[in-house]
């Protein structure tokens, strides 16, 4: 059999039935506090996502993970609303790293002051890679094209339009959306490319979905889509934020996990994702839903 996929919810004797086995690794999953010190609107609870992330943070330090991938909207506005999630990032124990990555919330602050986020956020760049115990993960700048970002991208307004009338008439016609641009889908190829030759799984985070379909998914999605597939036998999922309800898709071998947004919770919402050889276990808090993902890929041949 090529691929077995199987996707059901755990309850706790499934994640009992596990726990006898160590994973590779655990990533802690945080996507979308939008922290601001505002009033809630709706099921927006906007200041309440300091105490949400601090909670999540000490269930991530009691399970010891191995790092924690921010899938962006930390803030919803104002620059100092960094400062107080920052503040908070600080109480991750010294051994788990924290990788970020940028969302479309991320960039709601003054226009002088956001060439000044990637050292704040202690970024290395706007996109970019590392490696854990022989897996591969990918950060993506899901905020690349886009008309909230273009003070620090500097594209070519009609670059910018060209991606955003394609999707005219389509669920994801929104400016606060965006693309990955070709310099990024260039440097993701030959990111794939290494990891095909070291015969390394992958792991790709982004802010912005690709499946399922949705409006929340990037503009250019059905493209970076047939980027990643050309190396699904190393691609093992793509994990995003940006659609607050989350979300799963399966498709050629890759799984799309969309991690529910602290945001819209009173609860709090987050994930501890385990990497097994043959499957990923995500074990989900309040609103995050919990997932067996079973992956059995057959070996590339060199």
């Amino acid at each position: 059999m090529k691929y077995l996929v199987t996707t059901l919810l755990l309850t706790a004797l499934h994640l009992g039935s596990f726990s006898q086995v160590e994973p590779i690794l655990r990533i802690g999953l945080i996507a979308d506090p939008q922290y601001q010190d505002a009033p809630t609107v709706g099921d927006r609870y906007y200041r309440g996502s300091l105490n949400k992330l601090k909670s999540a943070i000490d269930t991530l330090n009691l399970y010891q993970v191995d790092f924690i991938q921010n899938l962006g909207d930390i803030i919803n506005g104002k620059w100092r609303s960094y400062d107080s999630i920052i503040s908070i990032y600080r109480n991750v124990n010294q051994n788990i790293e924290v990788y970020h990555l940028l969302g479309n919330h991320d960039f709601s602050v003054d226009s002088t002051l956001k060439k000044n986020i990637l050292v704040k956020l202690s970024m290395p760049n706007y996109y970019y890679s590392y490696e854990k115990n022989g897996w591969k993960f990918i950060v993506l700048d899901a905020t690349d094209v886009s008309f909230f970002s273009n003070a620090l991208h500097n594209y070519n307004t009609e670059v910018i339009d060209a991606y955003y009338k394609k999707t005219i008439g389509k669920q994801n016609h929104y400016d606060w959306n965006s693309a990955i641009g070709i310099e990024q889908q260039n440097w993701l190829k030959e990111e794939l490319k290494t990891a095909k030759k070291l015969n390394q799984k992958v792991i790709l985070f982004s802010h912005m979905p690709l499946l399922p379909k949705d409006a929340t998914n990037l503009w250019n999605s059905k493209e970076i889509i047939k980027l990643i597939e050309k190396y699904r036998k190393n691609v093992v999922a793509f994990v995003s934020g940006h659609r607050h309800e989350g979300g799963y898709a399966y498709k050629k071998g890759i799984h799309y996990i969309g991690i529910y947004g602290m945001l819209n919770t009173e609860i709090s919402s987050y994930g501890i994702l385990e990497l097994y050889n043959n499957k990923l276990i995500l074990k989900g808090y309040g609103n995050q839903k919990d997932m067996l993902l079973e992956t059995i890929k057959k070996q590339n041949n060199h």
